[in-house]
Parts: structure tokens; C-alpha cells; sequence
């Protein structure tokens, strides 16, 4: 298995965790979540689309998809983890609908997910 295999688990996994949350459970996304689901899917169709065609990644396109994402899923943590963060919230962007363990949410989930993909696809790995 190649690098965008192991991306595209992990985009399609996002990608299908976050249409469970809000079409099956009901989950209300905010904003910030929109913005992060904008910036995962692509990469989900992306990723599968290289697959069937035995191209090349762009590492440009997923690298900008991908570290996108990534700030504004970090905002989201960092905005629900600091103290009076709904000051800063103007749309129920700190509701937590999961808390898993007491610390894992949904944005701290796409957090995981996007420092996965870009580790992935840019942390060079020895050969053995």
C-alpha cells in the first residue's frame, strides 16, 4: 500500500464520521464545522479519484486542502478549550455533542484527521 491509500482511510473515515454525526444522530455542525467538512470531502473524492487513475498526488492540492483544515480545526479546539471561548463563538460553535473520554470532541476528531493526512503525505519515512 502506497501513502495516499492510508490518507484516503483516514479522509473517507473523516468524512463518513462527520455525515454519521449530523444525518444519523442529528447533530447541529456550526460554521467551523462546515469549513473543516469543506476541506475533508474533496480530499475523500481526491484521494479515491488517484486511486482509480494511478496518478500522481498534487501535493500542493492536498497540502493546501489539508493544512486549511487543519488551522481552522485547531481554532475550533483551541476555542472550545479556553475559558469564556463562547466570547468568541457567535453560532453554538462550543456545543460539545460528543466527549469522549472527557477531552475527545468532534472538532478535536478533524484535528486528528487532518494532522494524520498532512503526516501522511509530507513527513518523509526511511525505506527499510
Amino acid at each position: 500500500m502506497q501513502r495516499h491509500h492510508f490518507a484516503f482511510i483516514v479522509a473517507t473515515v473523516a468524512t463518513l464520521g462527520s455525515l454519521y454525526f449530523s444525518e444519523i444522530m442529528l447533530f447541529l455542525p456550526c460554521k467551523l464545522c462546515w469549513f473543516q467538512r469543506i476541506f475533508m470531502y474533496p480530499l475523500a473524492i481526491y484521494y479515491l479519484t488517484i486511486m482509480l487513475t494511478a496518478r500522481d498526488v498534487n501535493r500542493l492540492f492536498v497540502g493546501i486542502m489539508a493544512g486549511a483544515g487543519w488551522c481552522i480545526s485547531l481554532y475550533h479546539v483551541i476555542l472550545e478549550r479556553i475559558p469564556n471561548g463562547e466570547a468568541f463563538c457567535t453560532n453554538d460553535c462550543l456545543i460539545r455533542w460528543v466527549n469522549y473520554f472527557g477531552f475527545v470532541t468532534i472538532p478535536l476528531l478533524s484535528f486528528i484527521a487532518f494532522t494524520c493526512i498532512l503526516i501522511i503525505q509530507f513527513v518523509p519515512f526511511k525505506k527499510a
